[in-house]
């Protein structure tokens, strides 16, 4: 799949292009395009869309369009909700415009290595990607900014192709081109200085000159100017006679002394192609540019930032012609930091000075510096910086130099005082660690196991510096030792693994001793203690609780570890640790935290997550009882709606889930069953199954490991409900009874009244709709007597299913009406959108289309903007029954497969069988008989495996229907009694029709 801006914005799939419909997802899906992998604002997407005439509904329609881009994109992983915004996360050459930037990169690094051919090319491959003008279809808003703007790099690729071209010869094939372009773009000094060029060096000399003139008057006439230096000097050569584009200068003369400093090339450098072109990007971008231009590769230790230096350095030493100045600072070694008196002095000897004249004072050598840099085109590598004051004196002034620091710090206050271009570089890839081990240990004898070296490389936390640790010590050796290191590492100390025993100073350990140690007090405990955060990763606030320490305080400490590369912070700000920095930072920990210090900060976490769950969770699910209560603490996240607290508790997900096991494995029993208790609706809700039980068992047993009867019936009801989900219909009555039995005994009513409601519901799901009833009639006697109003309405609402399956619409209708206002009016959304389903479904069945449509089309959106896929996809069906009913069969058709395909990763059977039967009956109604057969079929077996009467009923009545229509009659009657032997003792009103049906078979 690629993504096209670069003309038609659409989206190219199966060698075919998939429309999207409508400027506004056009829109919202260029937008995304133009800033993938960045985290993109909701006001930024909802001005793209209606500028400044936001509609109040904005926010709700903005989920919808992006729900709807989810499904041309099919993988709804590809764009990523934030407390902040959206994020496209694409591939590298996931989208024309990425393709584009790239080619372009490469064809600018040829052309400036002499590779006039290979630019050639690289630059017809980027523009051959260009299908008309950039984001044809969006708001002509975004048009003419973003569109101009690439616009403009699309004429800035063919200026370059057009370069490489004159650089090949191709004169007389670049004059009809050159001449449209100028008068399309007749203010393009660049583009008039081509065509000069061209035409004088066809021996139209009369006509180049011409061409100068022709500008010169259109400059002056329209902006009152003379035409630039560099048309002024071609037309100067042209006037001499020159055959040259523009006479040598000084600038680009060959110097008598020509440094070549850069330390050897990595060998077996591997991997980092994008970082690679990042730096080819921006050193060519401004190649023209007076001015300095300035990267700073910044990384943790070990990440390999000198190599990669070196290795461009290496790459792109054509650039150069007037070599490479190298010095390491020492900012992070063993012994003192480099001064600016030393580095200067160096750099300088380094540039052909003289002993006897450099000037003794920082400043003097610094300005003799700059001076000597003027008029070079330079590579100045600036390795294993510290601080900008230790770089600021080292810097060119007005020069064609390039400079590339390397630094464990993002140096960010540099940029205050120089234009500087960071790149940051992490760990490589899994394929480009295993590529490095393979490289090394490969060619020696019989190669290791794949799954071992693919392991190794894990262990490694694919940091360049244990790899090569690794490499080292296992070169040569047979697979078996291979396997035997790499048991090593997976059960001792990793850090003692990997250090060589003859220089353990080169060691990851050491690395990061070093940064470590340039560290203040407060940001080293800040570090110590993160390694204690049992996820795999921390919010700024919750780091702040761990530390005990204010917001604003701690956000200090955790910038330096950022800046320092000792933490990761990704586009949520949520942070990380490297695995080889936490082994590290545990070890720290273990030295200078005592047990008590240890059980405090795990304290503070707990109580902070816990009382940070209960917030959120007001939003999604309010509590309805008081069995549960805490005393709240300061710093916790405010939510001012549902939308953040459920942003929130998605990007906390997989740190919850580790909280609540570490806190049972520390004893802290309380913490890990209320966590739990408070999220079991959220795993519910966003499907996180797997996650509801597993930390349900573990919760259960913190319970009763405790004696908390109250907390063990409540995680009874969960765990039920999500083996409910499973299939597991016996286990989830069973929990039910067992929660109802714990509150009875307790003489805890609220909790009765609800535990009734539950065990009404899961006899119901058992096929007995008859004592649903009777026990949910007995649950609304005790609800209304203790006034537990919610639990009264949550019991009206399950009744109404049992009254849906016994044919009793009109009390269903009743019910439900009655529940749908009081959902309403105490702001229960979810329950309110499950209501409308409800409805929906009983309204068609009372032959009320119109009020049925309605319903269900409320439910899928508030499903949406709930991300409730449940929601939806039940929704969805029941629009597609009603589109049936009334003969819209293809639109019903579009709603099934909608539905059925948000169904699948729910891994809820009893939900398939029931859309599966569902389509079949549209297929039987549209005449395809042998599909729905099939599609009853699967149905059937999906009940089974779910143990489902209803809908193995259901899918049974309908083999009969098909089987019949097929004039298999003796099977048809067959599959009718199977449904008949279900629906009869559950009184299901079904079964009349069904035995009717039999009876005209046999009569026939």
């Amino acid at each position: 799949m690629e993504i096209r801006v670069l003309g038609p914005v659409d989206i190219w799939r199966d060698g075919r292009s998939i429309t999207v419909v409508g400027p506004k997802q056009r829109t919202l899906l260029a937008v995304l395009v133009l800033e993938a992998n960045r985290v993109v604002s909701h006001d930024r997407l909802l001005n793209a869309l209606w500028g400044a005439k936001v509609p109040a509904t904005g926010q709700r329609l903005l989920h919808n369009h992006l729900w709807s881009l989810r499904r041309l994109l099919t993988d709804d992983n590809i764009v990523v909700s934030t407390p902040t915004g959206y994020s496209l996360r694409l591939q590298p050459g996931a989208s024309d415009l990425d393709v584009f930037v790239a080619e372009t990169a490469l064809a600018r690094s040829a052309l400036a290595a002499g590779d006039a051919s290979q630019a050639a090319e690289g630059f017809r491959r980027a523009l051959a990607l260009w299908r008309g003008t950039a984001l044809s279809g969006t708001h002509p808003e975004l048009q003419a900014t973003e569109g101009a703007a690439l616009e403009e790099q699309r004429l800035a690729a063919l200026i370059g192709r057009v370069e490489a071209d004159l650089t090949l010869g191709r004169h007389s094939e670049l004059i009809g081109e050159l001449r449209l372009l100028v008068t399309e773009h007749p203010l393009n000094e660049k583009l008039r200085g081509q065509l000069m060029l061209t035409l004088h060096r066809a021996g139209r000399t009369a006509e180049a000159l011409e061409e100068f003139r022709t500008g010169r008057r259109r400059f002056r006439d329209e902006l009152g100017l003379e035409p630039g230096e560099e048309l002024a000097r071609i037309h100067q050569a042209i006037l001499s006679g020159e055959s040259t584009a523009i006479p040598a200068t000084a600038e680009h003369a060959p110097t008598a002394h020509v440094p070549r400093q850069l330390p050897a090339d990595i060998t077996r450098f591997t991997g980092r192609t994008e970082k690679l072109r990042q730096l080819d990007m921006l050193m060519v971008e401004k190649e023209d540019t007076p001015t300095v231009v300035i990267s700073a590769i910044a990384g943790t230790a070990g990440v390999g930032k000198t190599a990669l230096a070196t290795h461009w350095g290496h790459r792109a030493s054509a650039r150069f012609p007037d070599g490479q100045l190298y010095i390491n600072l020492h900012g992070y070694s063993l012994g003192r930091a480099t001064t600016g008196a030393q580095a200067l002095d160096q750099l300088l000897r380094g540039l052909g000075v003289a002993d006897d004249e450099i000037p003794h004072s920082v400043d003097e050598r610094a300005s003799l510096y700059r001076s000597l840099l003027s008029s070079r085109r330079m590579l100045i590598v600036l390795d294993n910086a510290a601080t900008p004051d230790q770089v600021r004196p080292l810097l060119p002034g007005s020069s064609p130099s390039r400079v590339l620091i390397t630094s464990r710090d993002t140096l960010r206050s540099l940029s205050v005082t120089h234009d500087v271009h960071g790149v940051s570089l992490d760990v490589l890839s899994a394929d480009e660690a295993i590529a490095l081990l393979n490289s090394f240990m490969g060619g020696s004898g019989a190669a290791p196991e794949a799954e071992v070296i693919a392991e190794l490389a894990r262990l490694c936390g694919y940091l360049p510096l244990a790899l090569r640790l690794a490499a080292a010590q296992l070169a040569g050796r047979s697979p078996s030792r291979v396997r035997e290191f790499v048991a090593k590492l997976q059960q001792e100390n990793r850090l003692t693994v990997l250090d060589l025993k003859e220089d353990p100073e080169i060691g990851v350990r050491s690395a990061l001793e070093l940064s470590y140690r340039s560290l203040t007090a407060p940001t080293r405990r800040m570090f110590r203690l993160l390694a204690l955060h049992p996820g795999p990763s921390i919010g700024p606030d919750a780091a702040a609780a761990l530390a005990g320490m204010p917001a604003e305080n701690a956000a200090t400490v955790v910038e330096t570890l950022v800046n320092a590369h000792l933490l990761q912070e990704d586009d949520e700000r949520r942070l990380s640790m490297h695995d080889l920095v936490r082994v590290y930072a545990e070890e720290r920990c273990a030295d200078d935290e005592t047990a008590d210090d240890y059980e405090d900060a795990l304290t503070r976490t707990l109580d902070w997550y816990r009382h940070s769950v209960m917030k959120a969770m007001d939003h999604l699910s309010p509590m309805d009882t008081t069995f549960m209560t805490i005393n709240p603490i300061d710093g916790t996240p405010d939510f001012p709606g549902f939308d953040e607290a459920m942003a929130w508790l998605e990007g906390e997900h997989p740190t919850l889930v580790a909280v609540i096991v570490h806190a049972a494995r520390r004893n802290r029993h309380i913490h890990a069953w209320q966590i739990f208790t408070r999220l079991s609706w959220f795993f519910y809700s966003r499907n996180h199954l797997d996650d509801l039980l597993m930390t349900g068992e573990i919760a259960l047993s913190s319970a009763r490991l405790i004696g908390d009867r109250a907390g063990e019936a409540e995680i009874l009801s969960d765990l039920g409900y999500a083996k409910m989900f499973t299939g597991r219909y016996a286990e989830h009555l069973d929990h039910q009874r067992k929660a109802l039995e714990i509150w009875r005994a307790s003489g805890d009513r609220m909790g009765e009244a609800r535990a009734l409601r539950h065990v009404s519901y899961a006899f119901q799901l058992a096929g007995q709709p008859a004592k649903a009833i009777e026990l949910g009639e007995q649950c609304l006697d005790l609800a209304r007597s203790i006034g537990a109003r919610v639990d009264e309405f949550a019991m009206m609402d399950t009744l109404a299913i049992s009254y849906f399956y016994m044919g009793r619409f009109d009390e269903a209708a009743e019910v439900l009406s009655r529940c749908l206002t009081e959902w309403r009016e105490v702001g229960r959304e979810y329950d309110e959108a499950y209501c409308l389903v409800q409805l929906g479904l009983v309204q068609e069945k009372l032959k009320e289309p119109a009020t049925a449509l309605e319903c269900l089309q409320q439910a899928l959106l508030m499903g949406r903007d709930q991300g409730n896929q449940r929601i939806e996809s039940d929704a969805l069906n029941g629009i597609a029954v009603v589109l049936r009913q009334e003969g819209r069969y293809r639109e019903a058709f579009e709603h099934h497969e909608t539905a059925l395909a948000l169904a699948k990763p729910l891994q809820d059977k009893s939900a398939e069988s029931e859309m599966l039967s569902s389509l079949a009956n549209t297929c039987l109604a549209t005449g395809d008989t042998q599909a729905a057969l099939e599609h009853y079929r699967v149905a059937a077996r999906y009940a089974d495996e779910a143990e489902n009467l209803y809908q193995r009923g259901f899918a049974y009545e309908g083999l009969g229907n098909s089987l019949q229509a097929l004039g298999r009659t003796d099977e048809a009657l067959e599959h009718w009694r199977k449904a008949l032997d279900i629906w009869t003792p559950m009184g299901v009103p079904q079964a009349e029709e069904v035995a009717r049906r039999m009876r005209e078979a046999d009569v026939n």
